[in-house]
Formats: C-alpha cells, structure tokens, sequence
C-alpha cells in the first residue's frame, strides 16, 4: 500500500484549519480536530458518511468534490454557506485537491477556512498594527508633556512660597493639582511597559474578585449572572494585570447599564483556536455581556485605541489598557453587538503545547 492510501489521521491532526478527507465514493475517511469544531461533528459518528449526512443544504459543496473527482484537479470556492446538524449556519472557503494514484482520484483532501475566522484575523492583525503605532506615539507625546509639565508644577510651588495672601495659593494649588491629574493621565497612556509576572491563576476566582468590587462600589442595584465552565484549568499569567483587565472590562459594563440592567459573565474552553495568528489547542474564553445600548456606532472600529470613548466623562484608556495587558499574555479582546447586547470577548491561550 503506497503513502496516498495510508490512514491520514496522523498528517492532517497538526493542521491548524478544517481538513477532511473523502475517498473514491465520496465518503468521509478522516477529520481532523479543526474540523470537528468547525462542523460541531464527532468523528466516530462521521466517519463513512456522505457529505449530505452530516451537513444540510450542501449541494455547491457537492458539486465541488464531484468536480474534483470528475476532472481530477483542484478547484477553491469561497463563501460557501453550510448548515450544520444543529442548524448552525457557517461561510466558508473551501479548497478541494485530489490525490492520485495511476491516473485514478483514489482521494479527495478539502481544506475548509471559516470566513467569520478569517476576517477576524485580519482584524486582529489590522488593530495590532494600528494599536502599536498609536502606543508609539502617545509614548513619545508624554515625554514631550510630562518634562513642561514638571516645570509648570515645580513654578507653582515656587510662587507659592512666596505669595503672602493666602488667598491667591487657591490658584497656585489648582495649577499643581491639574498639573498632576495631567502627569497621572499621560502616566496611564503608556502604562504596562513591563513584562507581566507571570504565575498559575485561577481565572474564575479573578472574576470572583472583581465582581466582589463591582457591586461593592456599585452606586444602582446589579444583577451579575454567571455561567462557568467548571471544568476550566489555571493558567500562567499576571493576576495583578488580568484583575485589571477584567475590572476596566467589567466597569465599562456597569457604565452602560441603567437602572435593572443586567450583566452576564460566561467562560469556556473552546478548542484549535488561532489568536493573532498563533495557534493554540486550548484557549479560554470570557464573555462579559450586557444589556445597555452598545458602542456608538461611529467609534465601534477604533474602541480599543488610546483616548476613543463614547462618554463625555470618560477618558478612553480603560478598554485600550485591557488590550494592552491582553496582548503580553498572548491574548485578545473583540467587540460585537447581537441579540440587543454588548459582548466583550476574551481569548486567553492555555499554552500546554508550547512545553
């Protein structure tokens, strides 16, 4: 028996997108762990089936593999919707190559790309560039701020000293106080700059502490719902910096909400996930959820970058903060509004692979 006919299971397990394989009949042979999740199927209960078995409404997928088998060369197909046994529906790109054997298609290998995937890396990727060169910048405008501001404050108490109408130190001491407000909000532009200390956390117990402060300072009634995954291992990260960012998360939803608004807070393992282009066998994911009316529509794509806020008060560092800490331990945050609700999603790497 030659390589083309051998058990792919141990070729395609690594790959990090949906690989299936289907034979001469077009009957499932092999599926890796991608495609699993991809498709929510179970490989014991796939394999052998057709396509049509295990996918609804599959007829451009069929054509495909047909096609293929027919005339014995590669075809891609992008936007392809499937629906799933659970009537999820999903787009994808499909790329379907035969593997001959004497002139015969004995096989047919299809590489699915969830679109959703797709565009959201190219997101990410997007944002982090962006990202880092909005941190460049605002890093070399609080050098040029804080060294003037230093010599505004330092004058003031100068001229205080020497002022004898205790009267007018209300206005040396409004300089000094605004000076420092200034110097403390440039301080927390480029804030995190150190590499995180990192040690085994248990997130669920984060959250527990900062929900704990959430409703402690909370100024309205809260109703925090939660939905674990018991089952969620440690992980290797800061927790002085993960409880940050889970606080300037969690108050950017207290900050949306009105009065009998809710919050819900969901975690979950979810499985061969890509995070900005790295790819992970386990990552966890924090879904912190709310009712209150969303971003502003205007501001949505640049949410997460220095001095963005959709509140007249706010000073549009907490989210971009969150980001910043995010990234050093190989994670993510992104935004989405569905079903009438703001979702904030964190993606944080469980790095047993990396041993």
């Amino acid at each position: 028996m030659n390589d083309s006919t051998k058990s792919p299971t141990s070729l395609i397990e690594n790959i990090n997108t949906a690989v299936l394989v289907f034979d001469e009949e077009l009957r499932l042979k092999s599926i890796n762990a991608s495609g699993e999740n991809l498709l929510s199927v179970s490989i014991n209960k796939v394999i052998g089936q057709s396509p049509d078995e295990f996918l609804q409404g599959a007829s451009r997928f069929n054509e495909n593999l047909n096609r293929t088998l027919v005339e014995m060369r590669p075809y891609t197909d992008w936007d392809i919707e499937l629906t799933l046994n659970n009537h999820k529906k999903i787009t994808v790109g499909c790329m379907v190559t035969p593997v001959l054997d004497d002139d015969i298609c004995k096989q047919i290998i299809v590489e699915l790309i969830d679109s959703n995937l797709f565009t959201r890396v190219m997101r990410e990727e997007t944002s982090s560039v962006v990202y880092d060169a909005a941190r460049k910048s605002l890093k070399e405008m609080a050098h040029e701020i804080k060294n003037p501001l230093g010599g505004l404050r330092g004058a003031a108490q100068l001229l205080e000293r020497e002022i004898k109408d205790k009267y007018l130190t209300e206005y040396t001491q409004i300089i000094i106080k605004e000076a420092d407000r200034l110097r403390n909000l440039v301080d927390r532009m480029v804030v995190h700059e150190t590499r995180p200390q990192m040690s085994d956390v248990n997130l669920h117990e984060i959250l527990a502490y900062v929900i704990n402060l959430a409703e402690a300072e909370a100024t309205l009634e809260l109703k925090i719902y939660r939905d674990y995954d018991p089952s969620l291992p440690n992980l290797q990260g800061d927790k002085d910096q993960l409880i940050q960012v889970f606080i300037n998360i969690i108050n950017n939803a207290l900050q949306a909400i009105t009065t009998n608004g809710q919050i819900w807070i969901r975690t979950r393992i979810k499985r061969s996930f890509t995070i900005r282009q790295n790819f992970y066998k386990l990552v966890i994911l924090v879904e912190v959820i709310d009712d209150g009316p969303g971003i502003p529509k205007e501001i949505e794509r640049e949410v997460f970058y220095p001095l963005i806020t959709g509140r007249p008060e706010g000073a549009g560092l907490g989210l971009s903060i969150a980001q910043s800490l995010l990234h050093v331990h190989g994670g993510s945050i992104d935004y989405v509004r569905e079903d009438e609700k703001t979702i904030f999603r964190v993606l944080l790497p469980l790095r047993q692979n990396d041993d």
